[in-house]
């Protein structure tokens, strides 16, 4: 079987064509768009000089083999070395069902490494939390205290059947909000301790968070 992974991309919104057009190029067929809010503060936008903070989040199955060739074109096409212009990162598929491995058995694309991605000089990790809705800013300020710059929002729902979930005996609400937050290797630990404490599975946030590795990345201005 092929080893595949999940791109993420995050941009402002109305880069949807651009980014379709790219993965187009490229016979990527299984991939998809949510709309979310950036979620860094005040301050870090106008240090940065990010004025909108709608945002578009990308998410596409694809073959390890085009990995480092599409994370280079996306960080061509869209300045992401420069600061605070969007991100783009690949996280390990461990598994997953036969249709997905072998929707790239036929692409002729040249099965080869391309350029090293000079940017992930570090370890990064994707922290994601899901918490009651309205309780995004404590999410928010936690993670931020313990070293994230910022984060990217989405509402979820709880799929269950209109009534409270239960996880370990605690009710969880249907409305969700989820957070997501790119941090260092140095720095997952102490992010998530902070935001576990301040909206964890025991406080009215009823928050649960957890973190996956990520596995090349570029455009990450915005990490210290």
């Amino acid at each position: 079987m092929i080893n595949i992974k999940l791109l993420f991309v995050i941009l402002d919104e109305g880069n949807h064509k651009k980014v379709r057009a790219i993965l187009n190029s490229y016979k990527i067929k299984v991939k998809t768009v949510s709309n979310a809010s950036g979620t860094a503060s005040p301050s870090v936008l106008d240090y940065f000089g990010l004025v909108e903070t709608k945002k578009e989040i990308f998410m596409a199955i694809i073959p390890n083999y085009l990995s480092r060739k599409i994370l280079t074109k996306l960080k061509t096409a869209f300045s992401l070395d420069e600061v605070g212009t969007g991100v783009a990162f690949t996280i390990p598929i461990s598994s997953s069902n036969k249709y997905l491995s072998d929707a790239f058995k036929n692409n002729n694309l040249e099965r080869k490494d391309d350029t090293v991605i000079e940017d992930n000089k570090l370890s990064y990790h994707l922290i994601i939390t899901i918490v009651t809705e309205g309780y995004l800013e404590k999410v928010m300020s936690a993670a931020k205290k313990a070293g994230s710059s910022g984060g990217t929002a989405l509402k979820g729902r709880g799929l269950s059947d209109n009534r409270p979930a239960k996880i370990l005996g605690f009710n969880i609400e249907p409305e969700k909000d989820i957070i997501l937050n790119i941090v260092s290797e140095k720095d997952k630990n102490k992010v998530m301790e902070a935001i576990t404490k301040e909206v964890g599975i025991k406080t009215r946030g009823r928050g649960v968070c957890f973190s996956l590795p990520v596995e090349e990345a570029i455009g990450f201005g915005l990490i210290n």
